[in-house]
């Protein structure tokens, strides 16, 4: 495992970037932020095609670029790969001469770099694909030989930049199935939550040119800094007023918080939270309200269900409730969500673990 630590600003044109995190010993690393926050130019960053104004980056305590001393370790002399937005391979090559390449440029003689490329050939599925060019391939092919030939250096850090944004979900499968098996290091950018969601074990989440919350996926879900990022994991969220432990939504519904606020807050919830009811629940726990059955979507065992009235938020239950409780599009139940799953996003949250 390749362990990152960023702390520093660059500057591209007028934009000014502020980066500092640090992954630790984390395997499977995300990148995720609205368009324009700095993602591309951090995996640039890293892998030396932009550099520092100031600060310091260390890849598992080396330094590689730390303007203050002079130091700035050259691209080619890093043991990293990036691979941009939709890969890219030699049109005038074949699939094994792609994957070949790596090692002919190191030197080695076209049998060695021959061999070699087999196996690595033999581990993506592209054996039969040998002796194709790239204009015969499909897209999903095409990835699958640019990772494969990303590979051939062994890098101690992959840096991929939206590696299935132009797949169909069966080439995307693919792809993410050999991300799996992967040893190297992976620091995946993505829009893709679904793909954060597989591939990721530690979050860094941009807005605004800077790092506003990094850490392992799951506090990030439980405690997202932003309501963007709440929108990102497709979380309910809410705006309105708190007051001590009270919130009151813009329209009027009243919930209890975990812990005391104040002010103009927005609040997250996971869709999995929610439980319904068909009549008032009692006791545990306290946030209770009445709405409207608005939508219904199953995907395999579980019913994401939209609800509709004082607020628009989504329940997601198991088919086995969801058969229970005979409900239908249309219907008025009961929702209700414990305080302690309530995550409350203040205006403005500086950047945190």
């Amino acid at each position: 495992m390749t362990g990152i630590y960023l702390s520093g600003k660059t500057r591209l044109g007028t934009e000014e970037f502020d980066y500092i995190f640090e992954t630790g010993p984390h395997k499977r690393i995300s990148v995720i932020g609205p368009n324009g926050s700095g993602k591309t130019t951090l995996l640039r960053l890293i892998a030396g095609h932009e550099c520092l104004l100031s600060g310091s980056l260390k890849i598992d305590e080396a330094i590689f670029d730390e303007p203050v001393s002079g130091f700035f370790l050259a691209p080619h002399l890093r043991e990293l790969v990036l691979q941009h937005q939709g890969g890219s391979v030699f049109p005038h090559l074949t699939v094994e001469g792609n994957v070949a390449f790596p090692y002919r440029a190191k030197g080695y003689s076209k049998r060695n770099a021959r061999s070699l490329a087999s196996e690595t050939l033999a581990g993506f599925g592209l054996s039969e694909l040998k002796d194709k060019y790239p204009k015969q391939l499909s897209g999903g092919q095409t990835a699958r030989v640019s990772l494969a030939r990303s590979l051939t250096r062994r890098p101690k850090l992959l840096l991929l930049d939206e590696p299935t944004s132009a797949l169909d979900v069966e080439s995307a499968n693919q792809i993410h199935q050999i991300l799996h098996r992967l040893d190297t290091t992976l620091l995946l950018v993505s829009h893709d939550p679904v793909e954060v969601l597989k591939l990721s074990d530690y979050i860094i989440a941009l807005e605004r040119n800077q790092v506003i919350q990094f850490g392992d996926l799951e506090s990030i879900i439980q405690q997202p800094a932003s309501p963007w990022l709440s929108k990102f994991f497709d979380l309910n969220l809410i705006s309105g007023v708190a007051t001590g432990l009270e919130f009151t939504s813009d329209c009027g519904e009243r919930l209890q918080l975990p812990q005391h606020h104040s002010g103009n807050v927005q609040i997250s919830f996971p869709s999995s939270a929610v439980s319904l009811h068909l009549s008032p629940p009692t006791g545990s726990p306290r946030n209770k309200w009445k709405t409207t059955i608005a939508g219904l979507d199953r995907k395999d065992n579980l019913v994401k269900i939209k609800l509709s009235g004082s607020f628009d938020c989504h329940a997601t239950i198991t088919l086995a409730s969801f058969q229970e409780l005979e409900i239908a599009l249309g219907n008025t139940i009961w929702a209700s969500v414990k305080a302690t799953e309530l995550n409350v996003l203040p205006n403005t949250i500086p950047a945190k673990t």
